[in-house]
């Protein structure tokens, strides 16, 4: 057997331990079996709507599965914005690259890992989209086929950056994303021009479908689309799998024929992504700054407010100078949540609609703005030998988050509200709500952190992991709807004894702030209790 594939049979047994590494205990066979249960529940839905629901018309799927793709590539493109590297693990780095093994055979090998990855991931994928597809067969054929494109496409562009050099790579790159947007633009403004001037994204998509020189662009990604769709293996399914096949095949030889000397870009990238990971997984992204690197922006001082103000001025600084990622986000959200609420037949509830999407996607985005005491697990004994009281920490820790999360949720707001050209009372109750409603979030999410603290999963297969993060999530989620009940409840009772609504919005949010304030002294009291000597976890 051939060295690589042996250690293909090894890490499939690491991997097989690290799942059941803690299924013998009684704690670690529960959240196992929680984390199973978390993703069954997460696909048993789409699996019923597969079942039970209409099927999506071919036509469609057709048209946006190739648009879908081009997105990514185009992503693919501006994020790739200089030299970058095929990475790999510093374990593999220090053992196989001074191996007697050959480029090629350390990229098939690179390759045939990410296999096993886009194997697993299509199977849950194809899954959640199998409403859109005829049978689960073609879904997962199609999707599997899709994703080694993507992940091909990514490899083949790392090793064309780095045969080419950073400055020719970087100038033939703005050239190709601009050719590709005008050929979009000459797709998409007949539309306009012939429409009422709404273009969702599946409008967007079957305009470039249409176009002459739309369809010349996607015809390369048009057979995944077609094979995902597929209802029978002859002549359709044999014909769109030979093409798929073909495509990644040419991308593969492409990949293998640049034959790049990668090896010493790949240690050096390789090593700056693993301390990278594990900053991320000790801080969050909060972490993700270089070490030492001075940033180029700055917040003025602010008042000292008995200690709390230092404490806020470093992490806004800190989330300030790694918040590239985090502006762009807020960007795609203010030009994709408007357009999507102005839906035909949405309009008038687009404040409901807003305001359902706040109380999840606040609760899963929230967990990634560490600029509080989970960013700083390790300066915890750091923040202990201040001489200023719990109590101004905390309040220093929750003014960042909470500030971020509520320019999120008034973006979103701002979107929607000239999407709809009105700002109707939904609307403008949660923007007065927004901020005590976050406090309260990341007061309830740094008490239990400060008193359950845990680590981000370190490795994909921590089923554990998974499971004890969503029993928290749960958990947290609870407390925060116990509040909203409890400030809800007394604004519409305000309402009801005939109140105006904005008499009932003032009193459910002096109700919610004082909840939120309540968080304060129990924050203070978790970070007194927390012992650095035994609750630091690995």
């Amino acid at each position: 057997m051939h060295p690589l594939l042996t250690l293909y049979k090894f890490q499939g047994k690491s991997l097989f331990r690290r799942m059941t590494r803690n299924i013998g205990t009684v704690k670690g066979a529960l959240l196992f079996i929680f984390g199973i249960a978390v993703v069954i529940l997460w696909i048993s839905p789409s699996a019923y709507q597969a079942m039970h629901v209409k099927r999506t018309d071919p036509a469609v799927v057709i048209a946006i599965v190739p648009a879908i793709m081009l997105a990514m590539c185009l992503l693919n493109l501006i994020t790739s914005g200089g030299v970058k590297a095929v990475v790999f693990t510093p374990a593999e780095v220090d053992f196989l690259f001074p191996a007697p093994f050959t480029r090629r055979q350390l990229l098939a090998y690179k390759l045939g890992k990410s296999l096993v990855g886009l194997l697993f991931s299509s199977v849950l994928l194809s899954v959640v989209f199998l409403r859109h597809a005829v049978s689960w067969p073609f879904a997962w054929w199609g999707t599997f086929l899709a994703l080694i494109f993507m992940q091909l496409l990514a490899m083949a562009i790392t090793l064309i950056a780095q045969s080419a050099g950073e400055r020719a790579y970087t100038r033939s790159r703005k050239i190709i994303l601009v050719a590709m947007l005008l050929i979009i633009a000459a797709a998409v403004i007949p539309s306009l021009k012939a429409g009422d001037g709404r273009l969702g994204f599946l409008k967007l998509a079957q305009a470039v479908h249409s176009s002459r020189i739309g369809s010349i662009l996607l015809s390369p990604l048009e057979p995944f689309g077609r094979l995902f769709v597929a209802s029978r293996w002859w002549p359709e399914g044999l014909i769109y799998s030979a093409a798929a096949l073909g495509i990644n095949g040419v991308l593969m030889l492409v990949v293998f024929y640049l034959d790049a000397d990668y090896l010493e870009a790949a240690a050096t990238k390789s090593q700056k992504v693993y301390e990278r990971a594990q900053r991320l997984r000790k801080g969050g992204l909060s972490a993700l700054a270089k070490p030492g690197k001075k940033g180029k922006w700055a917040i003025p001082k602010l008042p000292h407010l008995r200690g709390a103000g230092p404490i806020a001025w470093r992490q806004m600084t800190t989330a300030l100078r790694n918040s590239r990622g985090l502006l762009f986000v807020l960007l795609i959200l203010a030009l994709t949540v408007g357009p999507i609420m102005f839906a035909p037949g949405n309009v008038e509830n687009a404040g409901t609609s807003v305001i359902s999407a706040f109380a999840f996607s606040t609760l899963i985005v929230g967990a990634l703005l560490r600029f509080d005491f989970r960013g700083d697990l390790d300066l915890i004994d750091h923040l202990k030998s201040l001489p200023v009281s719990a109590s101004a920490v905390s309040i220093g820790q929750l003014i960042t988050p909470a500030l971020m999360m509520s320019a999120c949720h008034l973006i979103i707001i701002g979107s929607v509200a000239l999407a709809i050209r009105k700002m109707d009372i939904l609307l403008a109750s949660a923007a007065i709500l927004s901020l005590p409603f976050n406090v309260l979030l990341f007061g309830v999410e740094n008490a239990m952190f400060l008193l359950f603290p845990t680590r981000a999963a370190a490795n994909p297969a921590d089923f554990q992991g998974y499971g004890r993060q969503i029993l928290m999530l749960f958990v947290k989620g609870g407390v925060i709807l116990v509040a909203a009940l409890i400030a809800g409840g007394g604004g519409a009772m305000t309402h009801f004894l005939g109140a105006p609504a904005s008499i009932a919005v003032a009193v459910a949010a002096i109700l919610l702030s004082a909840l939120a304030l309540a968080t304060i002294p129990i924050v203070a009291w978790a970070f007194k209790r927390f012992d650095v000597a035994g609750d630091v976890p690995a």
